[in-house]
């Protein structure tokens, strides 16, 4: 037999507990439909990404608000950055030179504008090309003259001038072309660089030749070429091993005819010649330090320069390569300083 109290309890709980679970189900409900809500009013009132207030959606919102209908208007306008590209000639005094075979910039300064005085060294070459005062143009050697004693062969050799000196006798100082090249590599990659000195009445002009992309490289060859024809011998540091070889190579692969065939005075062999047992090694920069007491401050090393043409021509950031020109214009500059020291017996180096 049931117990009373239980059947009692159970009829009277039962509706009760019914009532509570209802009532627990429909707020679960109405706090899910409410959240759905929500959510949705927040997703018409956020504008859509990278998009902004233009005059259609303005016109919309207008119209909608003269219906009566609720317009929903981007709560912050976009405001995207735009990046200008600045080019090489924004950075560096010059110009676009248009070839036959395309655009070139081209790069150029006066020895002056780099707090230089040119009239000691104009003055030096200038002598180098003077013959002495017999009008022979050996400088009075004393194998030309009778001599009443039996010599050696160095003194005799220490008499007769050097094929290099014959070079500034016959054309003259301001005939020759100092060349001075920057690659991608060593072998089989662009030029993209060509640092060129000439002599004037009083002053240097130092000129650079530059390629922006790769597609340039033809032109920059042919303007080199045409340069070159104007003047009667060729000046270079290691030039006959490395500058003037390569840039036959590469003359090969755009297939156009290229010619350096020029009197060229190479100074790294004249260099080993004179100092290669007084100096711990005959690179340029070393010259630079021990015979013209210069030494380069924040200059960039020759193994960095390939990787910074290559971000160059995929970025277009101009400021990264103002430290390869700097490189290259010091180089040109070295070379026409040393010629003064490399003819003069009694140089001195430290």
């Amino acid at each position: 037999m049931a117990d009373p109290k239980q059947g009692r309890g159970r009829s009277t709980l039962a509706p009760a507990l019914g009532h509570i679970e209802e009532g627990a189900i429909t707020q679960a409900m109405l706090s899910r439909a409410l959240r759905q809500r929500l959510g949705d009013l927040a997703r018409e009132a956020k504008p859509p990404r990278g998009a902004g207030l233009t005059s259609a959606s303005a016109s919309s919102a207008a119209a909608a608000a003269a219906t009566g209908a609720a317009a929903t208007l981007p709560l912050f306008p976009s405001c995207e950055l735009k990046v200008e590209p600045v080019g090489i000639e924004e950075v560096l005094p010059g110009g676009i030179l248009e070839g036959p075979h395309g655009p070139l910039f081209i790069h150029e300064r006066l020895y002056t504008e780099l707090g230089e005085r040119p009239f000691p060294l104009l003055s030096n070459l200038s002598a180098l090309s003077e013959s002495d005062s017999t009008g022979n143009g050996f400088g009075g050697h004393a194998r030309f003259r009778r001599r009443s004693r039996a010599r050696d062969l160095p003194e005799i050799a220490a008499e007769v001038e050097s094929p290099e000196r014959g070079l500034f006798r016959r054309y003259g100082h301001r005939r020759m072309l100092f060349l001075d090249i920057e690659t991608c590599g060593l072998s089989a990659a662009p030029v993209f660089l060509v640092g060129l000195c000439m002599v004037g009445d009083r002053n240097l002009v130092l000129r650079q030749l530059f390629a922006r992309d790769y597609s340039e490289e033809r032109a920059l060859l042919e303007e080199l070429a045409r340069l070159a024809r104007e003047f009667d011998f060729l000046v270079t540091f290691n030039g006959k091993s490395f500058d003037v070889p390569f840039l036959r190579d590469r003359a090969t692969h755009h297939r156009m005819a290229f010619s350096l065939e020029l009197p060229h005075l190479d100074l790294l062999w004249m260099a080993r010649r004179r100092w290669k047992h007084m100096l711990p090694d005959c690179r340029l920069k070393t010259l630079e330090w021990h015979v013209l007491r210069r030494r380069r401050a924040g200059d960039v090393s020759g193994a960095e320069i390939p990787g910074l043409y290559h971000d160059f021509v995929k970025r277009g950031e101009p400021y990264r390569l103002l430290p390869v020109f700097h490189h290259n214009l010091l180089d040109v500059v070295a070379m026409v300083e040393l010629i003064p020291p490399l003819f003069d017996p009694d140089a001195v180096t430290y």
